[in-house]
């Protein structure tokens, strides 16, 4: 179980390409599944259905900015994240959502799906986190600004 700062260090130490640095769709939908296909998944659609159906439940827009899907699915065997940057803003709820980090993990991961998305909540709630990823000229910025959060 992820329990410690550099815990979380460990989940942002992957490949840059999970930052996409200026995500294109206008919608809620359309952003989740624009977000989905940068993953290697085998079942896309079942990714797709398990976060709308989180959505469903209680919108994940958690200001007027930043939305943060995320759901417990079959359709991945380990955690698997994505940040995106939206420069013109995503419709989401009532918002106009310009950082949206969509999270799925597998059901034996729950505990950590958990602490993942209260600590990325604390780490979304410094203004100064969230005015580095929107100033970020690149991917390797945006990421940075996770690295050295968690060192």
């Amino acid at each position: 179980m992820l329990t410690k700062k550099r815990d979380f260090l460990i989940i942002f130490s992957v490949n840059s390409e999970i930052y996409i640095y200026n995500l294109l769709a206008k919608g809620k939908e359309e952003a989740v599944r624009e977000i989905l296909s940068k993953f290697s998944l085998e079942n896309e659609d079942m990714a797709f259905r398990d976060i709308m159906e989180r959505e469903r439940l209680s919108s994940t827009l958690v200001s007027p900015a930043i939305a943060i899907p995320h759901a417990k699915s079959r359709s991945v065997s380990a955690f698997t994240y994505a940040v995106a940057r939206s420069l013109e803003g995503v419709s989401w709820d009532g918002g106009q959502a310009r950082i949206i980090i969509l999270t799925l993990s597998p059901y034996s991961l729950a505990s950590e799906h958990v602490l993942f998305l209260s600590r990325i909540a604390r780490f979304l709630e410094d203004d100064e986190n969230v005015d580095r990823i929107m100033n970020a000229q690149s991917p390797e910025e945006m990421e940075e600004v996770f690295l050295n959060y968690a060192t």
